[in-house]
């Protein structure tokens, strides 16, 4: 199995990026300028809103399948960072580009993420700009969203406390390390964390993905703990997970075995922040639903 929290070695040209290790594999697909990559045809299309597209493709690789996914952020207003790059030497990072920085940073730091393969990004008029990112399949690894969702037996059969322990415990180290590491993702759910069991009833190897909102601001940090927790104890469905289940995943993430009087107190912090993010997606999926039926 690829090593999913390995350096990248990154090469520059113009306005690319790409891994090293993919050099051949973009040469063969003939993917060596902006253009070439945002315009490629095929491939099925698997997500498509106003920011952004994603569609999965494949190619054969010395005669095996391999996939990956292309993600394009269409047109971005980018004026603020265009005019303080005037007077810095900081440079402009577009979602794409940013993405793939943020993944290689992830691995820098030992955290598992998906493989970045290429990004770019152009600027359509001067304060305008679009970009791209292309990343590799994360088999063997799957969401914990789907397992959730179409095995759930997984976490209720036999000795399911040991498995769901295993599975809290890894999830609280890695939010840990993630925050000390200096990274908030932001969207720190079911929906984007990845597993990978090598048995049943072992600890699973954990990796993230969808790191283009990461947040780096230290100035909130007291609050990464919240908002991540009560976005992971959102979307744990209460069937499965009970509440000593989710306290220790605060006690996992705290390297502790039992709440002092501020870790209750975060405790409390994260129920109502949970029950926030439920009234705020509820009604996110009542206005789709409107929308869908006023049309």
């Amino acid at each position: 199995m690829k090593n999913f929290s390995s350096k990248i070695e990154c090469i520059k040209k113009n306005h690319l990026i790409f891994n090293k290790e993919y050099l051949k594999v973009l040469d063969d697909m003939h993917f060596d300028s902006f253009e070439s990559v945002w315009n490629y045809q095929a491939g099925k299309t698997i997500k498509r809103i106003k920011a952004r597209s994603v569609i999965r493709f494949e190619i054969q690789i010395s005669g095996l399948k391999r996939v990956f996914y292309l993600k394009r952020h269409n047109t971005q207003f980018a004026g603020l960072q265009r005019i303080k790059a005037l007077f810095t030497s900081k440079p402009i990072f577009s979602e794409g580009k940013k993405e793939f920085d943020n993944i290689c940073d992830f691995r820098k730091n030992g955290l598992g993420t998906v493989t970045p393969v290429i990004a770019g990004e152009k600027s359509v008029r001067f304060f305008w700009i679009q970009s791209f990112l292309i990343t590799e399949d994360f088999s063997p690894f799957i969401s914990l969203e789907y397992m959730l969702r179409d095995k759930p037996e997984f976490f209720t059969g036999e000795k399911s406390n040991d498995i769901k322990r295993n599975l809290i415990n890894r999830i609280g180290i890695f939010a840990r390390k993630m925050h000390e590491k200096g990274f908030n993702h932001r969207d720190f759910n079911a929906t984007h964390i990845l597993l990978y069991y090598k048995d049943k009833f072992d600890a699973p190897v954990l990796s993230l993905f969808d790191l283009q909102r990461v947040d780096r601001n230290f100035v909130s940090r007291f609050r990464w703990i919240i908002k991540s927790l009560a976005e992971l104890n959102f979307t744990l469905p209460v069937g499965i997970f009970n509440k000593k289940d989710r306290i220790f995943l605060l006690l996992s993430y705290k390297g502790k075995k039992e709440l002092n009087l501020w870790d209750r107190l975060q405790w409390l912090w994260i129920k109502r922040k949970t029950v926030k993010i439920k009234r705020h997606t509820e009604k996110m999926i009542d206005r789709k639903k409107e929308k869908t039926i006023n049309r």
